[in-house]
């Protein structure tokens, strides 16, 4: 009976704590247009940094450092182009792992019920029939600070950010793809 008081203790204060820190960063997320920040992004052994601008109305855009790649989003398509290469790589949005984060409603959805407090954050895992993806919040602001997930090419992938500026006033023109092919 005891050891029954006990987990039932231990439960309660589980779900306090997520019914506390959920609607935080949801609140935050939905204060939130835009975000930039930079990154250091580990592909299988591969170290990339770069920076960033991700819009929550489907757009962004990341430009690499030592490789100049470039990936763009402008609501629907998204283009990979790297410096070495004449032409771009296009995909649909919908089918990578990037619309989890480009869609405010859908990332708000699946917070829901779904976050849990790991030691250094907060973790949401998304799960679908293509794609998997580990979202981390920091605990302290409730941002989102990184995440883990297999690109397309089917490498595991992990990628720590630093946000930088939020909220900032953006031409609509840098999702622009005529700018980077």
């Amino acid at each position: 009976m005891r050891t029954i008081f006990l987990i039932l203790i231990f439960f309660l204060i589980f779900l306090q704590k997520q019914a506390l820190t959920e609607p935080k960063i949801i609140k935050r997320i939905s204060e939130t247009k835009n975000f930039a920040f930079d990154f250091e992004q580990l592909i299988n052994d591969k170290k990339e940094t770069g920076n960033c601008i991700i819009s929550f109305n489907n757009k962004m855009i990341c430009k690499y450092d030592e490789s100049e790649k470039i990936i763009v989003s402008n609501g629907k398509t998204l283009l990979i182009k790297s410096k070495n290469s004449n032409f771009a790589n296009t995909y649909k949005t919908e089918n990578t792992y990037f619309k989890y984060f480009l869609n405010k409603e859908f990332l708000i959805s699946k917070i829901k019920g779904n976050v849990i407090e790991k030691e250094k954050n907060f973790l949401l895992s998304i799960k679908d029939q293509s794609n998997e993806l580990n979202i981390f919040f920091d605990k302290n602001n409730y941002l989102i600070k990184g995440w883990e997930t297999i690109d397309l090419y089917g490498n595991k992938v992990k990628s720590n950010i630093i946000v930088n500026n939020i909220n900032q006033v953006l031409s609509d023109n840098i999702f622009n793809f005529n700018l980077y092919n």
